[in-house]
């Protein structure tokens, strides 16, 4: 229980950093020297606690180091590792939601401050659903 109120301690006199999305990227589990953090709808978050699922070779490793919260309720992690929450449905947008208060209060992870993400050009297309059927191609002659 101390290492835990120790943690605890640590993550609430810790200033909130601010990181681009490069910045970010540096976080991704592959140094394993480093934190790990990942975001969703912004917010950082330290999930170093969680390395064997979110570093190198685990199996939440595709959310680490970025935002990609269209990903989080999705489920399509080829497209989806964005933050372009375009086109969402309101239920999806509150999954994503979810995902950040799962992140807010977990025990082990916490909130280490925010991303400044890049703006999404509001005419560029909407990132393709992995998980919708592929239309058949039509048989060659």
């Amino acid at each position: 229980m101390h290492t835990l109120f120790a943690s605890v301690a640590t993550a609430v006199q810790r200033k909130d950093i601010v990181l681009t999305q490069k910045e970010l990227a540096l976080y991704d589990g592959s140094d394993p020297t480093k934190n790990i953090y990942l975001a969703v709808k912004g917010e950082v978050f330290d999930v170093t606690a969680g390395r064997p699922y979110y570093g190198k070779g685990g199996g939440y490793s595709f959310f680490s180091g970025r935002d990609a919260s269209r990903a989080y309720t999705t489920g399509c992690f080829q497209t989806h590792l964005t933050h372009d929450l375009r086109g969402l449905t309101p239920h999806q947008i509150a999954d994503v939601e979810g995902w950040a208060k799962f992140y807010r209060d977990h025990p082990k992870y916490f909130r280490v401050g925010t991303v400044v993400l890049e703006p999404i050009d509001p005419n560029s297309p909407i990132p393709v659903d992995c998980n919708q059927p592929v239309a058949a191609k039509p048989a060659s002659s």
